[in-house]
């Protein structure tokens, strides 16, 4: 195992230089590819302008295009793609799987806080219940025996956490080597990784646990690629959906249903009142 850990920790060990420098990272690897949750449809539109989802802002977006374009047209396309179509293509499925339960895991601790955090308190005695049930009866957590009891996933950064205390999430910052963030998501990182098990890792563990997590998160989006490579503004894409993703975290399934009303209300209205001048 730490034979093939060093290997991994080789390949993309450009990856991690600066991991540092962004907490949101550490906790989810390099957001140098976003989730893209959004319709697909969103990703032909022309660029947005003013204030941001989340109420957030790119006022850096001349700097933040640059380190973009290494992250994605350099880092992503020559290092982190070929290593992630790799991992995918040669690991077998069940070693996968067992590496991506380890991985989710280990963030158990994580959910445990941040979920009692929102005074969430199931939610929070539900993720204590699944590191326990996973770390033991399903081996360190490579079998996720806590899911086939109907304990079910109850993921909860602290950046989340921040963001339902009304938190913003500040200027929007691409980060050279991790990718996308935002000041919020910087803070929150950083908290989610100051305990346990986090703070008992030697660097070189944490090193090796954040590679592999890595490659893990970014085979993961390897079906979302084509979608963003044939985007009208790769940038903007990715940005709006980086947003709206950390901003349906916050407001749930119900939040994001009530936004949507909302919206259609208000382009019903300017429709209205550009059909009124047309007659007019």
């Amino acid at each position: 195992m730490i034979k093939i850990l060093k290997k991994i920790t080789s390949l993309v060990a450009s990856s991690v230089l600066l991991a540092s420098f962004s907490g949101a990272a550490w906790a989810d690897g390099p957001q140098v590819l976003p989730h893209l949750k959004s319709h697909r449809s969103m990703v032909h539109n022309p660029p947005s302008t003013g204030m941001l989802v989340g109420n957030s802002s790119d006022p850096f977006e001349k700097v933040n295009r640059g380190v973009w374009s290494f992250n994605y047209d350099f880092l992503d396309r020559y290092a982190l793609r070929p290593v992630a179509h790799g991992y995918a293509d040669y690991m077998p499925q069940p070693v996968r799987k067992g590496i991506h339960n380890f991985l989710s895991n280990f963030r158990e601790v994580n959910n445990v806080v941040n979920n009692a955090l929102t005074a969430n308190f199931a939610d929070s005695g539900i993720s204590a219940g699944r590191f326990v049930v996973n770390s033991t009866i399903g081996v360190l957590g490579l079998m996720d025996i806590a899911s086939d009891m109907g304990m079910e996933h109850k993921p909860m950064t602290f950046s989340t956490v921040l963001g339902k205390w009304n938190v913003g999430n500040g200027p929007y910052i691409q980060v050279p080597f991790t990718g996308m963030s935002t000041p919020r998501s910087i803070v929150g990182g950083i908290v989610d990784n100051l305990y346990f098990p986090y703070s008992e890792l030697e660097w070189y563990w944490f090193v090796s646990y954040f590679v592999l997590n890595t490659i893990d998160s970014r085979a993961d989006m390897i079906s979302q690629e084509e979608v963003l490579d044939k985007s009208f503004d790769p940038y903007i894409s990715a940005r709006d959906f980086y947003l709206q993703y950390q901003e349906g975290l916050v407001i749930g399934k119900e939040g994001i249903a009530a936004e949507q009303i909302k919206k259609d209300a208000a382009d019903e209205k300017n429709l209205e009142e550009y059909l009124d001048e047309i007659d007019d």
